[in-house]
């Protein structure tokens, strides 16, 4: 990783400015990585997560607000597969299909009802999408910079968080505390034959 590391986010143990790319930790293989504003967040082929960079909010899951200038691994869990970063919250997909979020939360972009958590909980009840439940049919998920996009395995688009610009696409601008479905758009279906009438 190269590039400013005030807060320690390239993760290789100082906060040193790097003009070239410098080899971070060794071992087990790294395979998916997010970058949030400040902060970093890696998966490993194992399904560890690990996270590095600034901390003031929560959005490293650590159970901390301390700067972290090396990767610190979160949890003992082995069954993440999914990640996403924002400016200063973060999201994660397990093996099981939950959805897990922690971080900033005053736009209600972690989707639980709470101003900020420090590490990771479950978002998602299925039924009320009022606090924090047990959904398992998450299947992809994106951070924006105060709001969340996240996709079901039915192929069902959920957005909530900050909504000022319509970034969450549900035809408003008030922001969502809760996980709100977005319209399906059925494709539209081109006869084969269409190019050859007049």
């Amino acid at each position: 990783m190269g590039a400013d590391s005030g807060q320690g986010q390239l993760g290789d143990g100082t906060t040193t400015q790097r003009n070239s790319p410098v080899q971070i930790g060794t071992g087990v293989p790294w395979t998916q990585i997010a970058a949030g504003y400040f902060h970093t967040m890696a998966l490993k082929s194992d399904g560890t997560l690990w996270a590095w960079g600034d901390n003031g909010y929560g959005q490293l899951g650590d159970g901390t607000t301390t700067q972290r200038n090396s990767p610190v691994q979160i949890g003992t869990g082995v069954t993440w597969t999914q990640i996403a970063a924002a400016d200063y919250h973060t999201m994660a997909l397990k093996s099981d299909g939950t959805l897990w979020a922690w971080g900033f939360n005053s736009y209600s972009q972690l989707g639980d009802r709470t101003t900020r958590r420090n590490f990771p909980v479950m978002i998602g009840t299925g039924a009320t999408w009022s606090w924090i439940g047990k959904d398992t049919t998450w299947a992809q998920i994106a951070a924006g910079y105060w709001h969340t996009v996240a996709l079901r395995s039915d192929g069902t688009l959920w957005t909530w968080g900050w909504n000022r610009f319509g970034q969450l696409g549900d035809g408003t601008t008030v922001d969502k505390a809760d996980p709100v479905p977005i319209m399906t758009v059925v494709p539209l279906t081109i006869p084969p034959d269409l190019h050859q009438r007049r």
